[in-house]
């Protein structure tokens, strides 16, 4: 996850991706519909290496050459013209790459178009932002009965139930769970970094050993020794 989306922001979307993918790590962003990115040959490379250029081209192909119900691309399965609003929005050119940096910023930017500043700030019920998820993810569920996109549709449901296509890949209990557990982080205290170590100080130089009485009268009697062995030793000149 990129260090640039906020805690809390993060865990929810870490949740969300888990439902659009099944996949984890690497493989999340490199998730196309279908999962036809893990066929030999459908793509040229992945799409983390690819252009939002390039990415934006593959996606109309998809639909039409693969067959595909939609574009829905990487870790949030942004389909074309959401991916298309966003570049827009953010001001990112098409030369950029749609690497995993990219795509979590993409990322936090739905979760904000959703309503995220304001949950945050505990100014939007959970229930309210939890039915503003499901209409831009199709497999969280809307958490209160309504009128969908195709039907009316139950608490549990996607948004878009009806279509064919998609469908919720959670319940709402756990759906609701999940924003608790986000609201909980956002209202905990922010740990304070650890305290660098101090750096070790040198062990103190021994102190020269301290001669008391007895050692001085040794000392001396011993120089006196070798001052008499050296007068007899010397050879007289006669």
């Amino acid at each position: 996850m990129s260090p640039n989306v906020p805690r809390g922001a993060a865990m929810l979307l870490d949740f969300i991706a888990k439902l659009e993918t099944n996949r984890q790590g690497q493989a999340a962003y490199e998730t196309i519909i279908g999962y036809r990115n893990e066929k030999p040959g459908a793509l040229p490379r992945p799409i983390t290496e690819m252009t939002l250029e390039e990415l934006l081209a593959e996606q109309k192909r998809w639909v039409r050459n693969l067959k595909a119900p939609s574009g829905a691309a990487g870790r949030y399965q942004i389909i074309r013209p959401t991916l298309l609003s966003l570049i827009a929005e953010l001001g990112v050119p098409l030369s950029a790459r749609f690497t995993p940096d990219l795509q979590d910023r993409f990322g936090f930017a739905l979760l904000k178009r959703r309503g995220w500043t304001q949950f945050a700030a505990n100014g939007l019920p959970l229930r309210q932002f939890g039915d503003r998820l499901a209409r831009e993810w199709a497999s969280w569920p809307v958490l209160a009965p309504q009128q969908g996109a195709h039907r009316q549709v139950q608490r549990g449901e996607s948004y878009y139930a009806g279509d064919g296509i998609n469908a919720s890949l959670t319940r709402a209990a756990t759906a609701e769970a999940m924003l608790a557990e986000v609201l909980d982080e956002l209202n905990r205290p922010a740990q304070p970094a650890p305290a660098p170590a101090p750096a070790p100080t040198p062990p103190a130089p021994a102190p020269a050993p301290r001669r008391g009485i007895v050692g001085w009268v040794l000392f001396w009697g011993l120089v006196a020794a070798g001052l008499v062995v050296g007068a007899c030793t010397i050879p007289l000149p006669f």
